[in-house]
Parts: structure tokens; C-alpha cells; sequence
């Protein structure tokens, strides 16, 4: 048997189904194949407020509001040495959801959505040929091929696929399992120091908790799995916020995952693109990968969408989503560096040390910020490092040709800014010109507030400067 198709997804959790879903409302044929029966247990429990806008975009926002998962009403830290309650910020709360449930939420969304799902069942080394893609694919009863023009590869971290991946943080390892909950435990997830090792637990629907113990993974080479045991034991019992969890019973074993932050160096290809863990993976301190994953899902359909709608545009599509994996792994070395660092000033062990930076090939450009005050007086001229460039910008459904802004100081090129082209502005601009006469100028197109807030960000990257400075 052949089933013919427009674009093969291998994977079915957040990444593979939200790709899969956004693909199937853009109109695209699409295929997915799912190697577990869901539910399945998975870790990756706590999705920050930032997730709504993506499950309203894929249209299960109510879906997952109505199945039973539990608002997180904010979190508790236990680190650099000082207790913090932080609360809920915004009108939406985060989720603690379990991942067997809400990973079923979304692959259910796709098939109704009219995505082709081949589950459970094993897809194997894919051939390429001149029209894309043979996927050879085996279930328990039957063996046949799947024909695709692309190929998605969101198998996660384990599958192979031909992946090369570059650590993109010191190793990590977790150890976790699940535990009745305790007395007075509520939904907030806890965070906590350790001397070389630290804490993640959260409440999750059904009255579990799951409580994790982050470490160097060579503390555990060679141990069996009951001495891994022993170890996790001794260790939650030395934390102040998840200690009373071993008063409770424990469900099931000790388990340990790879925890090491890493990014897929293969360049995306007009035939085939890497999405969640098959591409990138982040700190677990950051309780933002399966976002990150779902956001990086939906920019996949639209640059699939632009390949296949507007294949002169490819090249651009491409690099844009490279660009964008670069920066996801990049920004969130520097935020968990930050934290790392924080706890090594108050507890200097060589496991916080080694942490405290981002990999030398992943420091991104120092920011200069100017202590001078804006001043709506002042003469400006833009720094002769800026650059206005033609890269690929998101639109709807597909990436377009956009201008773009590259400076040293940004992470990345940037297009847009409080929803104007930063790019357009600044071509309308003569210098040298007075802050007051900029905003004046932009005034057909920008109210007074958002033209200050936008020659703000512009003065405070150093991308406008005095005109006394060459720089």
C-alpha cells in the first residue's frame, strides 16, 4: 500500500500535531505518524501563560481550557539564597497539565482537522527521490510507504533521521518520579538550589506530583538503577520545598531523562524541516520548551506553506527559520545563565560555575545602554552599524520578503516594532534630525506614545546616537 501525501510528519507530540494542525487549516494534505498509543506518560508539565495565543491560533484553546488542567497560580522559588512567591501575571495563568492528556488534546485536533494519523506505528529511515519523499512505515498488523513532497521530523531528541546535534549548554541530567501529593501542596510550581544540583516540582491533575532533581549527569555514571534510586532520594530529602513529598508514596520508579540544552545544526531544507526536540531543546529552568516548541511548529507550516505556494521565496523562508531556532536556543542560554549565576554569587561550586555563562558559540553582542535620558531636543543620527536588509518576515500564512533591521546590539534582525516596519520608518528619516521632529514625522502613520516608545528602544540599542558620535 502507498499513501500519497503533501507533507509527512514524523511525531505526535506538541510540536508534530500543532505543525500538523496549522498545515491542515492552511489547506495542505498531511500525514502523521505516531509511534505510541496516547495517552503516554511525558515530562514537560508546565506551559507558562505565553502558550494561549498559539492554542487560539490552532483553535483548541477552549478544548484545552475545558479538560481539567490546573491553573498554575504563579511559582516558589527557593534560590540565591532567598525565598520567592511570585504570582500569576496577566489575565492568563500558565497550565500544569498531564502530557498524556494534553498531547492527545492536540493530535485529536489534528485528525479532525483532517490530518491523516498512522498511530501507533514506526516510520523508518526515509528516501529521498526526485519528487521528495518514501517513508517506510510498519504497525503491528501491516508494512507500506508513505510518498511526501516534504518531510517534518518531530520524533524528538532519541530518533535518528540523519540529525547532528551541538550542545548548546554543560550536560544535564534529570532525575524525577511522581508522588502522591502531599498536605497543603498547591498549583504552583517550586524551584529550588541545591549545593550542586537543583529542584523542579509541580502539582498535576489527578492529585500526583511530579518531583525533579536536576544534576551532572556523570553523578550518576555507573550506578543501577537502584543506587540512581538511593541518590534521587537522598538529594529530595535535602530540599526544603519537595522534601515533604517523601512522606506520600511514591508512584512508579526513579526515572531519568536527558536534560542538556542542544540545537540541530543540519540547515532546514526545501524538503525537509526539524520542529521540537528534533531541533532544539532548552534549559528545563526556563518551563518554556513545549511553547517554544508549539511556536516553532506554527512558524514550520508557514515556511512550509511558502515553499510549496511561493517556491521563489524558499531561500528566504529557510534562513528566516534558521535565524529563528538559532535565537530561541541563544536567548534562553543567556536567561538560564542569568539564573545560574545568581545562585553561584551565594554558592560558589564548579556546577554553578561551569553554568553560569552560555557556551562561548552561543554569547550573543552586549547590549550598550546610554546613560543619558532621552531628551526630545536632542540631535540624532543613526550608527553607522546599522544595517536595513531584505530577509524573510512572517505574514500570516507564509514568509514574504520583508526589510529588516541588523544592528550589534539586536540578537537578531528585526521587521517589525508596536506592529510598524522599523525598516519603513527609518528610510523616511534625513539626518541628522531632532527626536521631536522624528516623532512629528511619523505622526500620519504612528500616535505621539507609540513613536516615543519606538525612538525609546531605537535610543536605548544605540541604534540612533547623537549626531556629535560617528559611532
Amino acid at each position: 500500500m502507498i499513501i500519497e501525501t503533501e507533507i509527512c510528519v514524523v511525531g505526535g507530540g506538541p510540536a508534530g500535531s500543532a505543525a500538523a494542525l496549522r498545515l491542515a487549516q492552511l489547506g495542505r494534505r498531511v500525514c502523521l505518524v505516531e509511534r505510541q498509543t496516547f495517552p503516554r506518560q511525558h515530562v514537560g508539565e508546565s506551559l507558562p501563560p505565553s502558550i494561549w495565543p498559539i492554542l487560539n491560533l490552532l483553535g483548541v484553546e477552549e478544548t484545552v481550557a475545558q479538560a481539567g488542567f490546573l491553573r498554575a497560580s504563579g511559582s516558589i522559588l527557593h534560590w540565591a539564597g532567598t525565598f520567592e512567591r511570585r504570582g500569576a501575571d496577566g489575565d492568563y495563568p500558565g497550565l500544569l497539565v498531564d502530557r498524556g492528556q494534553f498531547d492527545a488534546v492536540l493530535l485529536r485536533a489534528a485528525r479532525a482537522a483532517g490530518v491523516e494519523i498512522i498511530q501507533p506505528a514506526r516510520a523508518y529511515r526515509p528516501m529521498r527521490d526526485r519528487s521528495g519523499w518514501e517513508i517506510p512505515v510498519r504497525t503491528d498488523t501491516e508494512a507500506f510507504q508513505v510518498q511526501a513532497r516534504i518531510l517534518l521530523d518531530a520524533a524528538g531528541r532519541q530518533a535518528g533521521l540523519g540529525r547532528r546535534f551541538r550542545s548548546a549548554s554543560q550536560p544535564l541530567l534529570a532525575l524525577y518520579a511522581y508522588w502522591q501529593v502531599p498536605p497543603g501542596f498547591g498549583p504552583q510550581a517550586r524551584v529550588e538550589a541545591g549545593k550542586s544540583h537543583w529542584y523542579w516540582g509541580a502539582l498535576l491533575p489527578g492529585g500526583v506530583v511530579n518531583a525533579m532533581v536536576f544534576v551532572e549527569p556523570e553523578s550518576c555514571t555507573g550506578l543501577s538503577p537502584a543506587d540512581r534510586r538511593d541518590l534521587y532520594l537522598n538529594l529530595l530529602a535535602q530540599s526544603t520545598l519537595l522534601s515533604p513529598c517523601l512522606e506520600q508514596r511514591r508512584i512508579g520508579p526513579v526515572r531519568r531523562v536527558d536534560a542538556t540544552s542542544r540545537i540541530e545544526v543540519t540547515p532546514p531544507a526545501r524538503d525537509l524541516l526539524r520542529v521540537g526536540e528534533a531541533s532544539f531543546s532548552v534549559d528545563a529552568l526556563s518551563s518554556q520548551g513545549v511553547q517554544l516548541a508549539m511556536g516553532q511548529a506554527v512558524q514550520a507550516a508557514a515556511v512550509i506553506n511558502t515553499l510549496l505556494d511561493t517556491p521563489e521565496h524558499s531561500e528566504l523562508a529557510l534562513t528566516f527559520y534558521a535565524d529563528r531556532q538559532f535565537e530561541r536556543v541563544q536567548t534562553h542560554a543567556a536567561l538560564s545563565a542569568d539564573s545560574y549565576a545568581r545562585q553561584h554569587a551565594v554558592s560558589p561550586s564548579p556546577f554553578w560555575a561551569e553554568r553560569a555563562y552560555p557556551l562561548d558559540w552561543l554569547k550573543s553582542p552586549r547590549t550598550v545602554h546610554s546613560p543619558e535620558i532621552l531628551r526630545n531636543d536632542l540631535a540624532l543620527t543613526l550608527s553607522s552599524k546599522t544595517r536595513l536588509i531584505t530577509s524573510g518576515v512572517q505574514v500570516a500564512a507564509h514568509i514574504e520578503p520583508g526589510l529588516v533591521l541588523k544592528h550589534p546590539n539586536l540578537h537578531r534582525p528585526v521587521a517589525n516594532l508596536e506592529g510598524a516596519s522599523l525598516g519603513l520608518l527609518l528610510q523616511r528619516l534625513y539626518w541628522p534630525q531632532n527626536a521631536s521632529k522624528i516623532v512629528a514625522c511619523w505622526s500620519d502613520t504612528l500616535d505621539a506614545e507609540r513613536a516615543a516608545r519606538i525612538l525609546d528602544w531605537l535610543w536605548h540599542h544605540r541604534i540612533l546616537i547623537p549626531a556629535t558620535d560617528r559611532t
